[in-house]
């Protein structure tokens, strides 16, 4: 046997192994992606991945199993074809069947991209619809708030006094709409890439450039916070309590606190956390995945502990600012959850199937809205009553953030 037969021979063994590897990946992968796609609450791509499925099941898996006897080789394609079969009616009937009736679809939300939702005191229940301008509810239609000059926003946040905050994307500016004369300004900022911002009562916080700076609400000056060693990526304010995580955890009580570290579980993590806090000194830090989340909650005068989250994929969490320990947390197509003890216990609250981008929870009502950022099915803004615990005080709270209608 000549050299040149020996290398033909090697070439056609490494290619048929190479091409059985590749057929073992696909075959793994459309075999288990239907059901993953389901368990994510992801019904169109548990659908598509049946129907990759099928085609494999026909086309693929019978050379796969080429050396398994005949018998063998008829009931494993039967399996897998029963299996996508399975998957695909159930992503079907998952498309088709309705809305949790205990949630109300507010008028003409469904044409909306990626509304940002929140409660104000003054205007009452408001929406940036994604495409620029803001819309307050008004019990049964929808009453213009005008565009903010910036336009899109990247952020949109309720104030406590009802300000209304836009931070525009691709620009060293804030709009802010004022709760007496209504109508929109801009204000400059910190230039750079604009991460996350949070308004108290009498300031408001933005992380720039992995930096964070404050803005003093009654004097208009901005000054640059320097305890934080490395990036600072998420913030909350609210209830008396801040919290800023990055590179590392800092919490601080009262506006003139200082910012102190904070022990977090996994100081190695790469992971992005995103915060919320509520009244008392709850704090809440969670990341989220399409099939796993992390929560980690500190109690007043506690370290944090980990605590199970309520889906594999949480994406928004806002808490009472009166009451920390209630809170009510959005999934991405795996409902909208309530909790009364600081996530040690959760109550399903509906809305499966739909992707949650923004919550807000109006406390003092007992009413909670998502906005969903769909992209084919279910979109728009959906409210309810929230049925557990009682309503508290105070007014309203948001998430980036009654059957119950606002």
């Amino acid at each position: 046997m000549s050299v040149g037969d020996v290398l033909a021979r090697g070439a056609r063994g490494f290619y048929r192994v190479f091409m059985y590897v590749q057929l073992v990946f696909i075959g793994v992968f459309v075999l288990v992606g239907p059901w993953w796609a389901l368990r994510g609450g992801l019904a169109g791509a548990a659908l598509l991945c049946a129907a990759l499925g099928l085609l494999f099941d026909t086309r693929a898996l019978a050379e796969l199993l080429e050396w398994a006897p005949a018998r063998r080789q008829r009931a494993a394609v039967r399996v897998a074809v029963a299996s996508h079969v399975v998957a695909a009616g159930w992503a079907l009937l998952w498309i088709a069947w309705p809305i949790d009736r205990a949630w109300t679809l507010l008028a003409d939300s469904e044409n909306w991209s990626g509304p940002i939702v929140g409660f104000s005191q003054v205007d009452g229940f408001v929406v940036h619809t994604g495409g620029g301008r803001v819309w307050a509810w008004s019990g049964d239609d929808w009453r213009d708030l005008g565009e903010p000059p910036g336009g899109r926003a990247w952020e949109f946040h309720v104030a406590p006094d009802g300000a209304l905050w836009s931070a525009p994307q691709g620009t060293a500016r804030l709009d802010r709409r004022d709760p007496a004369t209504g109508r929109w300004h801009s204000l400059g900022r910190p230039a750079g890439e604009l991460k996350a911002l949070a308004v108290g009562t009498d300031e408001l916080l933005v992380t720039v450039g992995g930096s964070l700076h404050r803005l003093d609400l009654a004097r208009g000056t901005w000054s640059k916070e320097q305890a934080m060693i490395g990036r600072v990526e998420s913030l909350a304010l609210g209830g008396g309590t801040a919290v800023a995580l990055g590179a590392s955890w800092w919490s601080r009580e009262g506006q003139g606190g200082e910012w102190v570290d904070l022990i977090r579980l996994d100081e190695d993590s790469l992971n992005y956390y995103y915060a919320a806090v509520g009244g008392r000194g709850w704090r809440y830090a969670w990341h989220s995945g399409l099939w796993s989340s992390d929560l980690q909650v500190a109690a007043p005068g506690r370290s944090f502990e980990r605590r199970t989250p309520p889906a594999p994929d949480v994406r928004v969490i806002v808490a009472n600012p009166d009451d920390g320990a209630r809170v009510v947390a959005g999934s991405w197509g795996q409902g909208v959850w309530g909790s009364d003890d600081g996530g040690a216990t959760w109550t399903a609250l509906g809305l499966e199937r739909v992707q949650v981008r923004s919550l807000a929870v109006d406390w003092r009502r007992g009413v909670v809205c998502a906005a969903s950022s769909n992209t084919i099915w279910d979109r728009g803004v959906f409210c309810r009553n929230v049925p557990h615990g009682q309503p508290s005080g105070s007014s309203a709270s948001e998430g980036h953030e009654s059957r119950g209608t606002p």
